[in-house]
């Protein structure tokens, strides 16, 4: 029986594809974590989009014609919209009693995320602290579609005209991802009524 071992080239050879399998399976691997993080990353931003759009959804579909003070006494009207910023007074609120309340609530930039800002007291009361909603936020904005079906960059409404706007359009741009569009109808509100001078009874 002819016995003999391996030879140092024979045991290098083995070495070396050891190796290659090895480094092959590392490579492997760093590419698979790698695609699972991209693919967490671009799940976390999805449902972040959706968790924006559905909390708007739910601020303006029940935003009401109800006028308020600020902490200072000053009237606020029902909605205040610019390009930058929205405040406007809701329903759909429980209060701590467990009845159903309004609520004075918020939109706006601040350091680079979107936030919302809310306060369960509408006359005099002052925000609680914002809550981000999404980051990495390189530029929001806000227009306003008047009920003749003119978009403006701000809503502040003639005496004629209802006080909510139609519908509110939010786009957003992140750093690195294509731009977020949402458009939301709110609930019609009336316009106010013209005051008629009474003439008195007829001569």
């Amino acid at each position: 029986m002819n016995e003999r071992g391996f030879t140092l080239v024979e045991l290098m050879v083995v070495l070396v594809i050891f190796a290659l399998l090895a480094a092959a399976g590392v490579g492997l691997l760093r590419s698979s974590v790698n695609t699972q993080e991209a693919v967490g990353s671009k799940l976390a931003d999805l449902a972040a989009s959706e968790r924006l759009r559905l909390l708007l959804a739910s601020d303006l579909t029940q935003a009401v014609d109800r006028p308020s003070r600020d902490a200072s006494g000053a009237k606020r009207p029902a909605f205040v919209g610019t390009v930058g910023e929205l405040q406007f007074v809701r329903a759909g609120w429980t209060g701590q009693d467990g009845t159903p309340a309004l609520q004075r609530v918020g939109w706006q930039v601040q350091g680079g995320a979107l936030v919302r800002s809310a306060s369960g007291v509408v006359d005099g009361g002052r925000p609680v602290s914002p809550a981000p909603l999404l980051k990495d936020v390189a530029r929001a904005s806000f227009r306003f579609r008047a009920p003749t079906g003119e978009w403006r960059e701000g809503w502040s409404p003639a005496p004629t005209e209802p006080p909510l706007p139609a519908a509110v359009e939010l786009q957003v741009q992140r750093a690195g991802e294509p731009p977020l569009r949402i458009v939301l109808a709110l609930p019609p509100s009336e316009a106010p009524q013209a005051i008629v001078p009474n003439q008195g009874p007829p001569a």
